[in-house]
């Protein structure tokens, strides 16, 4: 009985080997095939850009350049989509606690270097600000293009300028979201112009962007027209598409009433569009054509601590008596 059992065994045994070699090819590739993984930049048939959530760690090199005993200002220099960014990095010399992270993106043609006083201003209210060159402009390489040439890159199902600056300001992002003295639980979008339509649009992509703060920014306010690729572009790079997907986070947008290049009518156009929790707050400064103003200053301190509850320091002189 028992060599019977073990004839039987070793059968089944034999049977078991054999259908598992003969099955084998069918297992090898348990993993999709790669024309059917999702790719890394797409633009849905309702205008919606994307890109991957799970990106990969930011490399990057950072040397300090100035010390004034407040702030510390450091170049980075960080890798995105086959190109080298270009930012400045400032924030406190001493600090507490982790700092809330505000990615701080200019205006189109706008150097990161101009920006510069904003972001000391802002890193003395306790914060790390990351500013970039964008690309073409600055030390960051690029030709940006008119909008039919970028049109025409989408057409070819080649990646707009447009969309890479998004992509671009997600990197800046991830790498402020990775700083060990960052609060990751406190890291914002801002932006003026340009920067602030990117600014929305990679909050939108994003939902652990913890909010957005937009200078003299707009959307286009677009009605599709008909053309569907055309429709599908213009939608995919118009903050106004996206602007309602910020909630449940905050948004702060601030507006100049003299602003000459965006009216103070489309801003308003587009806050209308987003959704609560928001704030909106004008100044009327007639010597600022477009982008931050001085007398913005005190809404910039009031949007910052909504957003990631930073207060504005106030000196105060004690009486020698």
């Amino acid at each position: 009985m028992k060599k019977i059992h073990l004839y039987t065994g070793l059968i089944v045994l034999i049977v078991i080997i054999a259908a598992l070699l003969y099955y084998r090819p069918f297992f090898k590739n348990e993993k999709p095939i790669a024309e059917n993984k999702k790719p890394e930049w797409m633009v849905d048939g309702n205008g919606y850009l994307s890109y991957p959530l799970n990106r990969s760690k930011v490399e990057f090199s950072r040397t300090n350049l100035e010390n004034n005993g407040s702030v510390l200002v450091s170049k980075i220099i960080f890798k995105s989509r086959n190109a080298n960014i270009y930012g400045l990095l400032v924030m406190p010399t001493t600090a507490d606690e982790l700092l809330p992270g505000i990615v701080l993106l200019p205006g189109a043609g706008v150097s990161k270097e101009s920006e510069l006083a904003l972001a000391k201003n802002i890193a003395q209210l306790d914060a790390a600000v990351l500013v970039l060159d964008q690309r073409g402009v600055g030390e960051t390489d690029g030709n940006f293009p008119t909008w039919d040439e970028d049109f025409a890159s989408f057409l070819n199902n080649k990646e707009p300028y447009q969309h890479i600056m998004v992509y671009d300001a997600l990197r800046a992002y991830d790498l402020l979201d990775s700083a060990p003295f960052v609060d990751s639980g406190r890291v914002i979008m801002a932006g003026e112009s340009l920067g602030g339509r990117i600014a929305v649009i990679a909050a939108a992509l994003d939902r652990n962007i913890d909010g957005v703060l937009a200078i003299s920014s707009s959307g286009f306010d677009f009605k599709d027209k008909g053309d569907v690729q055309k429709d599908r572009f213009l939608k995919s790079i118009d903050s106004d598409h996206y602007i309602g997907q910020i909630t449940p986070r905050k948004i702060v947008m601030i507006h100049n009433l003299n602003d000459t290049m965006i009216p103070l009518s489309s801003a308003i156009n587009t806050f209308g569009k987003a959704q609560e929790p928001k704030i909106f707050g004008i100044v009327n400064d007639t010597s600022c054509n477009h982008g931050y103003c001085e007398p913005m200053w005190p809404l910039i301190t009031e949007g910052l601590d909504y957003l990631v509850g930073i207060k504005s320091k106030t000196l105060v002189s004690v009486p020698a008596n």
